[in-house]
């Protein structure tokens, strides 16, 4: 069996699972009820295996050595081929549960029918930093019908819970019949195409729910590392593996790399764009050409941060001369391309299959040492007898990067590629990302090591391709490995907008056409995945960390950040122009972390809006956001705005309250708790408003000139200032506004500390931002 028929075997082996959840009575036939083990009592457990091969029979056609490795996996008696699904299946549900030996539906017949009832558990809930935290659960949709998880118990009956079972699995049935290309034995497309649509409904069902009723491993990430596992095993079955972890360096500084001039104006924004996507594949070309080398599969991604990635490997006796080899080829061709701004270092570590279970917390740490070791040498391999400097004298450089020599259009075929990259990522909202050496006629990239494509659908001949290929599927589920984007520009008759127009999307009513710069990102991810997941017991069953808990966590934050944040920038958009135009600027959102530009005011609510959406998906205490925005006049260089926003964001990292660090916005050189932030808009808005209203005596002006004999006044000089500010008040506002003026004392007097007078004097700054003068 080859390692395709082993890894979609390993894909499908618990598809049961699912199947199995739509009934309570057996619909299994005598020859689909063999593939489940007998009980000592003489009855049959792990129904779901008899399903597993029913599912074969039914809608994929095939009742051979396939379908029996696949669902035989829970039968001791196997032959070699059956075996190492078996194994692969045992070591991922170690890693997960520890509870292979009780993995049967009768297990407890107080709750026989649990595993039918049972919803999946947010992996949020586990991340515990010692601030109370509540077990939320997922509804039982598809990944694109995603909803925020609910604390409140969303199980059902088991008759109501077979019917949302039921439809779910009808959904997912009636893709694979409109298919009819995934009708028999399998091929690269026909692993594709399964993989995305397990991806879109498995992801919030529980693999297992006979243990616990807090179970937090989808179906589709046991699903996935059963097959990383099993694909492994398949070229050396010693239950020993490699872990390799790749970071690119030189992002931050390659992306804003931009000169910025009355040439290079109108592509400043697409270059900007283009250069977070072309980091982001160039790393994803990097994981498959590794997995290419070892004839893996998208599965064997542990996680890829768009900046890095881990896979597992198999444990072979050339494999770590094939990944030096490798790297080595990528290192000389990263170099002819980008010189030192862009390349690449890596580790490897040696695993057994019970280092798996506990590999972030005695392994990932040997990992990160090497890397940081070997990015003290990691141009060594283009060290020879033949490395030369080439002079840049008498040469014409990039007028975009001012690096490179020109290509064609005063531009270096980096930058060309990169506004290609930026033109097709606005144009298109759903596409397919082809990795391959095949020969098309439309490569977008050509890294030397691999090609790289794009399609708006998969073209019919690849289809037919038995040679394996990468593909990964942008914002859709036709095939490969699914990448949800946050992919949104604004535009104007199918024009995007250049950062001075963008500005002016919003009434004036809302202020000066400033431009803002908001950088945001999770605070202490790395601790998150690193001590955060909880270890310990639950109704006497251990809960560990593990693999699929870490994939599993960087999917949900990744699925906030790709998914659901594009649609908080829709509905905030259409509700501050009250039409279906977007105003923000999507330049970048990916792993934890995002930059967007748009309208001053607009950012500042878009700002508050993603943390109470966070907040709501998260639903733990424990897992917070920073932000820091930068206000800037839409002329100006905007990489340095986007360094400003990266400075104030680092503010806000700093900031302590309560005993509570982070958890923060900065703005205007002034630091907010996210926690307080809506009363402060809700502030500025009633000043807004009462400098909006005609029939009101107090003046901008007015409202101004009283900031200034606050602005940068210690306490004392502040109190000193008291005096100034009641008299400026009972000059414009006379006795028959006299609600208003008492309104105003109160907030602008009675101030106690430094950190309050600061506070109340960005808000005015920005109440003055957000008006105009009234004539």
């Amino acid at each position: 069996m080859n390692n395709l028929n082993i890894a979609y075997a390993a894909l499908l082996h618990d598809i049961g699972k699912f199947y199995q959840r739509t009934t309570k009575i057996s619909l299994l036939n005598s020859q689909e009820i063999a593939s489940t083990p007998i009980h000592a009592n003489g009855y049959h457990t792990h129904i779901h295996s008899g399903y597993t091969a029913k599912f074969f029979h039914d809608y994929l056609h095939l009742n051979d050595q396939l379908e029996k490795a696949s669902s035989g996996h829970h039968i001791n008696e196997v032959d070699e081929f059956d075996s190492i699904i078996r194994d692969a299946d045992r070591i991922a549900s170690k890693i997960d549960r520890n509870d292979e030996n009780f993995d049967f539906e009768e297990n407890h017949k107080k709750t026989r029918y649990q595993y039918i009832t049972s919803r999946l558990s947010s992996i949020m809930g586990n991340i515990d930093f010692g601030q109370t935290i509540y077990d939320s659960k997922f509804k039982l949709t598809s990944i694109d019908q995603c909803m925020n998880p609910c604390r409140n118990n969303i199980e059902q009956n088991t008759i109501e819970s077979i019917e949302e079972y039921k439809k779910l699995f009808a959904q997912f049935i009636e893709e694979i019949k409109f298919d009819n290309l995934l009708i028999g034995k399998p091929t690269p497309y026909k692993y594709h195409r399964m993989y995305s649509l397990l991806y879109k409904y498995t992801t919030l069902i529980p693999s297992s729910t006979y243990e616990t009723n807090n179970q937090t491993v989808s179906l589709f990430d046991h699903l996935k590392l059963t097959t990383a596992i099993a694909s492994c095993l398949s070229q050396n079955n010693c239950n020993n593996f490699y872990m390799l972890e790749f970071d690119v360096s030189g992002i931050q500084s390659f992306i804003y790399k931009i000169t910025e001039g009355s040439k290079t104006k109108t592509n400043i924004a697409k270059s900007l764009r283009g250069r977070s996507a072309f980091v982001t594949l160039i790393t994803n070309a990097i994981t498959y050409t590794i997995l290419d080398k070892f004839k893996l599969t998208q599965a064997n991604i542990i996680f890829n941060t768009g900046g890095g990635a881990l896979l597992l490997l198999p444990y072979l006796d050339d494999t770590e001369k094939i990944i030096h080899n490798t790297f080595n080829t990528i290192t000389k061709e990263l170099y002819k391309r980008f010189n030192t701004s862009l390349s690449v270092v890596y580790a490897i570590e040696k695993v057994d299959k019970f280092e798996l279970s506990n590999f972030k917390t005695e392994k990932a740490l040997a990992l990160k040492t090497k890397l940081e070791e070997y990015k003290l040498k990691k141009f060594y391999p283009l060290i020879n007898n033949d490395f030369c400097v080439e002079h840049l004298e008498d040469k014409e450089i990039c007028e975009l990067c001012g690096q490179n020599y020109v290509k064609k259009d005063h531009k270096c075929q980096n930058c060309l590629d990169i506004l290609n990259i930026s033109d097709y990522y606005t144009k298109h909202d759903k596409f397919t990302i082809l990795y391959s050496n095949l020969d098309y006629n439309n490569c977008l990239m050509d890294l030397g090591f691999i090609k790289i494509y794009f399609f708006e659908k998969i073209p019919h001949e690849l289809i037919n391709k038995n040679d394996f290929y990468y593909i990964d599927a942008v914002n859709h589920f036709e095939a490969g490995n699914v990448k949800l984007l946050a992919n949104l520009v604004p535009k104007e008759n199918n024009t995007i907008l250049n950062f001075e127009n963008i500005t002016k999307t919003l009434d004036k009513s809302y202020g000066d056409e400033k431009l803002g710069v908001l950088k945001m990102d999770v605070d202490n991810l790395g601790a998150i995945f690193a001590f955060g997941l909880k270890q310990g017991k639950n109704n006497d069953v251990t809960l560990q960390r593990s693999l699929s808990k870490y994939l599993t966590l960087s999917r949900f934050i990744e699925l906030f950040f790709g998914y659901k944040l594009k649609q908080i920038c829709l509905d905030l958009s259409k509700k501050l122009q009250n039409k279906n135009e977007n105003i923000f600027y999507i330049n970048y959102a990916g792993g934890d972390d995002l930059v967007i530009l748009g309208p001053i005011y607009g950012i500042l609510q878009l700002a508050n809006k993603i943390h109470i959406e966070f907040k709501e998906f998260v639903q733990n205490p424990n897992i917070t956001l920073s932000a820091g925005i930068h206000i800037q006049n839409p002329k100006k260089p905007i990489r340095f705005g986007i360094k400003m926003a990266d400075n104030a964001l680092e503010a806000s990292k700093s900031y302590v309250k309560d005993n509570r660090s982070k958890n923060a916005i900065t703005i205007m050189n002034s630091t907010f708790s996210f926690e307080e932030l809506p009363n402060i808009l809700n502030k500025i808005e009633t000043y807004r408003g009462y400098l909006n209203d005609k029939t009101n005596p107090l003046s901008r002006t007015g409202f101004y000139n009283i900031m200034s004999h606050m602005d940068n006044k210690t306490l004392d000089e502040y109190y000193s200032t008291i005096p100034i500010i009641q008299y400026s008040l009972y000059r414009q506002i006379d006795n028959s506004h006299e609600t208003l003026r008492k309104k105003i004392l109160q907030d602008l007097t009675t101030l106690k500390t430094d950190e309050e007078i600061n506070k109340q004097v960005t808000i005015m700054k920005l109440v003055i931002l957000f008006t105009r003068e009234v004539n």
